[in-house]
């Protein structure tokens, strides 16, 4: 399996976190179900391989079409590949798809659809860089010439910039009300902000944020005290309510979560 990242066009990384390929063969995975997990990010998707399967946790299997949007998780999402795998994607910030579809955030939270379902016209311009080629590595600088003739002279939500920002640097701990009260808005108004451009409340998100730090922290600490040091270092009330947090967002104890071994998780975890 090889990972590789790269950093957005200048116009581009007003939306656009990171651009990354993904490229091997599925027999390469110990595991053939991958997690991955809640990172706060919506992402575009490019199947240049074989397209992976999702799999639900009542054990339906759906095929994944050729290029997908997949909305803000909010629990752990299991993907399957199923051949060759050669996959390109564009992370957004929290904030950055909303620029980019017509859909409020908040209807494709949790979902994985073609992007031929949600926007026809940028679908055909993706699929005009399949045409040029098949390389993940030749598509980035087109699947990014795509984007920023999309984007035009769009901006993102200055005030969903503002508020992502302060929940990222406080690692999730910032009080939404507090929060709320910087922007010079109601708490009730701010999530309406966030459901229709970032697609969760702005307390998930928080939510998110402090998870992700924590999925990093137990892999980091001492074996023998994992769950005590992560849930004080991340700010969680006790190691019980760290392990409930947990569960809800990894749809697993911390425990086997580590037991996993999921190989593409690592990809997906913020650093």
């Amino acid at each position: 399996m090889h990972y590789c990242e790269f950093t957005p066009t200048l116009p581009l990384s007003r939306f656009v976190e990171r651009i990354w390929t993904l490229t091997g063969a599925a027999a390469e995975l110990e595991s053939a179900s991958q997690p991955i997990l809640p990172d706060g990010r919506p992402e575009l998707v490019m199947h240049f391989g074989d397209a992976f399967e999702r799999l639900t946790p009542g054990g339906q299997i759906s095929r994944q079409g050729a290029t997908i949007f997949a909305g803000q998780l909010t629990q752990q999402l299991t993907l399957r590949p199923t051949g060759l795998i050669a996959v390109l994607g564009v992370r957004f910030h929290p904030f950055g798809a909303a620029s980019f579809l017509d859909t409020p955030q908040h209807r494709l939270a949790g979902l994985t659809p073609g992007i031929d379902e949600i926007a026809p016209a940028l679908a055909r311009a993706l699929d005009g860089v399949r045409d040029e080629t098949d390389d993940v590595r030749i598509a980035v600088p087109l699947v990014q010439t795509v984007l920023e003739k999309w984007a035009g002279t769009r901006e993102p939500d200055q005030r969903l910039q503002i508020a992502t920002r302060a929940i990222v640097q406080s690692g999730g701990a910032i009080s939404i009300d507090r929060l709320a009260d910087r922007l010079s808005v109601t708490r009730r108004h701010l999530e309406r902000r966030f459901l229709e451009g970032i697609g969760i409340s702005p307390k998930r998100l928080a939510r998110i944020t402090r998870f992700q730090r924590a999925v990093r922290v137990l892999e980091e600490v001492d074996p023998r005290r994992r769950g005590a040091i992560t849930a004080a270092t991340c700010g969680y009330a006790d190691q019980s309510h760290f392990i409930r947090e947990f569960r809800q967002l990894a749809g697993c104890s911390p425990a086997e979560h580590l037991l996993k071994h999921g190989e593409m998780t690592g990809f997906f975890v913020r650093s």
